[in-house]
């Protein structure tokens, strides 16, 4: 399986604040790559310095085979890097269908005929068609979630980028969730998911990073992950505010 994403020890900050520790981490084609950690440890950082946030004081970001670690946020859009956010903030008084239309034709650059095709196209892989019409301010949260991800879609990505779409659902929700991620891995997106909610790690991802003060502490199959005894010393008693 081809790589889509390398990080090679990556360090990154905010001002004189390094955050990110020499981070290394591979994501390969067409895989659901978790990343958990305890809050502090870097993984919205590792986000930012992915699509173009912030940008490393040292190492390589490797995307597609192109180095992208001084590119702008912009043109890692347009070359298929997509991201949604813990707190879904749509245009709440457009519809379902116009926010993603944005997403398509102002991140993807297409024409609003080709926009409008992406646009329903995230609609279907998400379960949000028939809702298109819908204000986005009157769809309930888990619907808001998966406008995110609709949006994030618009954009046309490669790699998708899903940071805590489970966060504040119920179990059944979560199961929804954790569904429409299967649905977009077989679609053929490469996607990396940070999350906390432990059940979409172990039986939704196929490789799990457990992040550690900015660092790769643990990397493999999410089971092995789990029970590993740093990850359970490390994430378990993790209580610092995140990055």
């Amino acid at each position: 399986m081809d790589t889509i994403l390398t990080f090679k020890n990556v360090n990154a900050g905010y001002g004189r604040v390094r955050i990110l520790n020499d981070l290394s981490f591979e994501v390969k084609k067409g895989e659901v790559y978790g990343v958990i950690g305890p809050n502090g440890c870097g993984k919205t950082t590792m986000f930012n310095a992915l699509i173009g946030l912030i940008i490393p004081t040292h190492g390589e970001i490797i995307y597609d085979g192109k180095n992208v670690t001084k590119m702008k946020a912009n043109d890692r859009c347009r070359l298929g890097i997509g991201r949604t956010y813990q707190v879904p903030r749509p245009f709440e008084g457009m519809s379902v269908f116009e926010n993603c239309l944005v997403a398509a034709v102002h991140g993807a650059g297409h024409s609003e005929k080709e926009g409008r095709r992406v646009a329903l196209e995230a609609l279907k892989l998400t379960e949000l068609y028939d809702k298109r019409e819908v204000r986005a301010g009157e769809l309930t949260l888990l619907d808001r979630k998966r406008l995110e991800i609709a949006r994030a879609l618009g954009t046309e990505p490669k790699l998708l980028l899903l940071d805590e779409v489970a966060a504040g659902l119920t179990e059944a929700e979560v199961k929804d969730v954790m569904k429409m991620v299967a649905t977009l891995k077989d679609a053929g997106y490469s996607i990396i998911w940070i999350e906390h909610v432990i059940e979409t790690m172990v039986k939704s991802t196929d490789t799990l990073m457990c992040m550690a003060q900015g660092s790769n502490l643990v990397v493999g199959e999410p089971l092995e992950v789990m029970n590993s005894k740093l990850v359970e010393e490390v994430y378990l008693g993790g209580v610092e505010d995140d990055e």
